[in-house]
């Protein structure tokens, strides 16, 4: 079974240098939030990967995935597997699905911790943690804003060996920080010019490489590049987030690909 925190302010007292606050900064500013959260952990504790996954319905899906070495990124192969196979067993599905029937956006951050060995399914810790070398899963889950779900997954290998109690006693401490940084930068998409001009440059793009999508398909696409969440396309488009998941789902039938990073690779 894994062990489970509810966190909802960092612990007094926890002291950051300098380089770990700057990247803490960028990942409120920047369109990769998650590759800077991975830069700001490593100056606290060694973490290979982190996978920044979305709820949509109870549905998950990978906004980010990087390593910490900027290759071997096994993220978006290991997370498409998962989404296929082996979500069901996960607690945290579960979890999500519940806390999205709650629409909160101010719950404390729910923290689950997955040993190799705590895996339920045989096949699921067989293929991707013992098959990747993974030695265990840290995740957090919360909500930034409310009827949005993320996650934010972390994994270390056998070279950094697994998370000691040390180890997770500080990236817990990390976890709400990480959840306002994440909110800040949802905010600062939203708001920023360049993702308006951006978003309009990647829909004329799949118009002309992508012509089996609809008007909407394309503009629920585009704005899933620019890493902009359901919740934010849907206030965007004017229409239900169920829409938004609907619409993504058809996209990426047309498309025969799984997940954001694949889009943004036949994008670009």
């Amino acid at each position: 079974m894994p062990s489970t925190w509810f966190l909802d302010t960092p612990p007094a007292g926890q002291l950051l240098d300098a380089g770990a606050v700057a990247h803490l900064l960028d990942a409120g500013s920047e369109q990769a939030p998650a590759l800077h959260m991975l830069d700001f952990i490593n100056h606290v504790v060694p973490v290979e990967y982190i996978s920044l996954v979305e709820y949509i319905d109870g549905v998950p899906s990978q906004v980010e995935g990087h390593s910490a070495g900027r290759r071997d990124n096994i993220t978006a192969e290991c997370f498409s597997l998962y989404k296929k196979r082996f979500r069901q067993a996960d607690d945290m599905t579960r979890l999500a699905a519940r806390m999205g029937g709650e629409a909160l956006g101010h719950a404390p951050v729910t923290a689950l911790l997955y040993d190799a060995a705590d895996i339920p399914d045989p096949a699921w810790r067989e293929q991707i943690f013992v098959g990747r070398q993974l030695t265990g899963r840290l995740s957090f889950l919360y909500s930034p804003v409310p009827r949005t779900i993320f996650a934010i997954n972390l994994y270390r290998n056998r070279q950094n060996g697994k998370f000691a109690q040390a180890d997770v006693a500080q990236l817990l401490g990390l976890a709400p920080l990480l959840k306002r940084a994440h909110r800040n930068a949802l905010f600062a998409q939203l708001a920023s010019p360049d993702t308006a001009l951006r978003v309009a440059g990647i829909e004329r793009t799949l118009q002309r490489t992508a012509p089996q999508l609809s008007p909407r398909e394309r503009e629920v696409c585009a704005r899933i590049a620019c890493g902009i969440g359901a919740d934010g396309i849907a206030a965007d488009l004017g229409i239900a987030t169920s829409s938004v998941a609907t619409l993504r789902k058809r996209a990426y039938l047309k498309l025969a690909i799984h997940g954001r990073q694949q889009l943004l690779r036949f994008i670009h």
